[in-house]
């Protein structure tokens, strides 16, 4: 029997019982996995741990777990801290690759607003669609066995995502125009963690890549074609993991 895996966060633990309250979720349970009283799960709290648990309660409104222990199964978080820093795009694109760099281990997602992105959205809906991109994360975490589920931050400026510190972090951003070079020449010494920022569909504008190498950024292109931006996203990603990661 296959052991499932959900996401609950740590404050709906305690001590040896835990707590499942997301309808959703419960629904997914109960109705699409048949599971019920008796049957073992692993639970992961989205910080890093990961325990063994055994279904004691289950209702409509409710699931209580009695964990057993915590596990220290293979890690599955790189090494490599990944900062993808990306530009907003349409909803099915964006979504698409929240799910993927979460696979590829992405420590942190911030979105941006640029020049060429879509219109910005009022308060009501940038924070309906941070919830919805968080969740998205989440059920990503869940499927790849990740023991961690990166923070999606809310959209910003591309101003401030530029401001955004991360203490000595090597920092890039995909331009057409960028340095020839290798990663590995343009990222030296070796990075412990990375911020690395990708364009809209069409990529940075002359100003925002001024901007960008203004603060810091190293412009760096991913060859001689025009990659859609959540290709390059992801190609980055890859790439990343494979030079200083754990897909090497």
């Amino acid at each position: 029997m296959k052991v499932r895996r959900f996401l609950v966060r740590s404050g709906n633990i305690r001590g040896q019982e835990a707590t499942i309250e997301d309808l959703q979720e419960i629904r997914h349970m109960r109705q699409v996995l048949r599971l019920g009283i008796g049957d073992p799960v692993v639970l992961f709290d989205g910080s890093g741990k990961e325990y063994q648990a055994t279904i004691i309660q289950c209702t409509p409104q409710k699931i209580i777990l009695n964990v057993s222990r915590e596990l220290s199964g293979i890690a599955t978080e790189s090494h490599l801290r990944i900062i993808l820093g990306m530009s907003v795009l349409r909803p099915n694109p964006f979504e698409w690759l929240i799910r993927k760099a979460t696979e590829l281990g992405a420590a942190e997602i911030v979105p941006f607003y640029s020049s060429r992105a879509v219109p910005r959205w009022e308060n009501s809906e940038r924070e309906a669609r941070q919830t919805r991109w968080q969740k998205i994360a989440a059920e990503a975490a869940k499927q790849c066995r990740r023991t961690k589920v990166p923070p999606i931050h809310s959209p910003l400026p591309f101003r401030e995502a530029l401001a955004v510190s991360y203490g000595d972090a090597g920092k890039i951003f995909l331009w057409e125009k960028g340095e020839s070079g290798s990663l590995a020449k343009v990222l030296r010494p070796f990075p412990e963690t990375i911020y690395a920022l990708v364009g809209p569909e069409g990529g940075f504008s002359e100003l925002e890549a001024l901007q960008a190498q203004e603060a810091g950024f190293r412009s760096v292109h991913l060859g001689p074609r025009i990659l859609r931006a959540e290709t390059a996203g992801i190609v980055i990603m890859s790439l990343l993991q494979f030079i200083w990661g754990d897909l090497d």
